[in-house]
């Protein structure tokens, strides 16, 4: 910049008194054009600064839509409380929405523009004309032991029997179908499906006995044992007998065109967030601690011990899983026998961000 070329009183110019400082000539400037002087100085340097490039913007705002409140929730607020969503410029806050059915809702009223939801609704959703789709997977499995009452030995004796899920359509409806007909039980001629929502909803209706089984995931499933619950099917079979795309990040396809920036800088913030659940324990129970007040030591060093490992690292989808809910949709929708899976996702940032080396230096050593 050309100090002597601005437009203030000779008087008022900066003189060069080394080359680390300048002051203002104050014996012969007046405190007004000083003060003119210093504001012009600021705003100068400000357009100087913009204009290579260092621009001085707030922090993108965005709402994230979870629909659990749980160990699997996890990598958002983890992303929140260690500063990953801020450190790629986005000022976000998570939302509870209390089945994945609701929230792919949300993202299609425009409420929200992303959320962290079980697959069925997504896949279903679509299969239906909706223009939603998966764009990184979570869980690439179904992670949650089936409990049940404890005079239940056998699946097979939920027969006549009451079950819970949290929505029809929800990836704990559709897990349940799946693993229940493994042995030889249909819904509505074999047992009743009672809609019941949240985790935690279902966890008390367990230990009140008002249904004889369901699936749980941590910390309820830590509880339902310590309360004497029964683990019907533990996690190493369902992980055999449901293969299905369980849970991972929606977006619509609007989000996707119009705020592309914002949900690259989302994924790289959550993408940092599962590494540091692998990373750290501690710093994943707080987390779990705060957004689901539960505050027992070992129920919460038990949900993390039970369940980080089902963290889909770099966020690639499953789309054998993704098939598998096609397949059980195919008994009520034709319509699913002749799409393909493609359909349904859209990976692009997960490409790029694989391309341009950014998941790979995340899990680099002393990363």
């Amino acid at each position: 910049m050309d100090l002597n070329a601005f437009p203030f009183p000779a008087s008022c110019r900066l003189n060069v008194v080394s080359t680390a400082a300048l002051t203002l000539n104050r014996q012969r400037c007046s405190r007004p054009a000083a003060l003119r002087f210093v504001r012009f100085i600021f705003l100068s340097l400000l357009l100087t600064l913009a204009s290579r490039g260092h621009v001085f913007a707030a922090a993108e705002r965005l709402t994230i839509a979870g629909s659990a409140l749980n160990m699997l929730t996890t990598p958002l607020w983890v992303a929140k409380d260690r500063g990953f969503f801020a450190r790629y410029g986005l000022d976000a806050d998570t939302v509870y929405i209390p089945s994945g059915t609701m929230a792919v809702q949300a993202l299609l009223s425009g409420d929200i523009k992303m959320a962290m939801v079980a697959g069925s609704p997504v896949v279903n959703a679509n299969l239906q004309g909706a223009p939603v789709r998966l764009i990184a997977g979570t869980v690439n499995f179904y992670p949650l032991a089936f409990f049940s009452a404890p005079e239940i030995h056998d699946p097979r004796d939920l027969r006549g029997k009451k079950v819970a899920v949290t929505r029809a359509g929800s990836s704990s409806y559709t897990a349940t179908l799946i693993l229940l007909r493994k042995f030889g039980l249909e819904e509505g001629k074999d047992f009743t499906i009672l809609q019941l929502g949240s985790t935690q909803n279902r966890l008390v209706a367990l230990t009140k006995g008002l249904i004889q089984g369901t699936t749980l995931s941590a910390p309820e499933s830590i509880m339902a044992k310590n309360a004497g619950m029964k683990i019907l099917i533990p996690v190493s079979e369902m992980k055999k007998l449901v293969l299905i795309q369980h849970q991972a990040v929606a977006a619509p396809d609007r989000s996707m065109r119009e705020f592309r920036p914002t949900m690259k800088a989302f994924m790289m913030a959550y993408l940092a967030a599962i590494r540091e659940i692998y990373r750290s324990k501690e710093a994943t129970m707080q987390s779990l601690s705060k957004y689901t007040h539960i505050t027992d030591p070992q129920v919460l060093s038990a949900s993390y011990d039970e369940s980080y490992e089902a963290f889909e690292k770099e966020g690639a989808l499953n789309e054998e899983g993704i098939q598998v809910i096609l397949n059980e949709a195919a008994k009520t929708d034709p319509r699913a026998l002749k799409v393909r899976v493609s359909q349904f996702s859209d990976t692009s940032l997960l490409q790029e961000l694989s391309k341009e080396g950014f998941i790979k230096s995340l899990w680099q050593s002393g990363k």
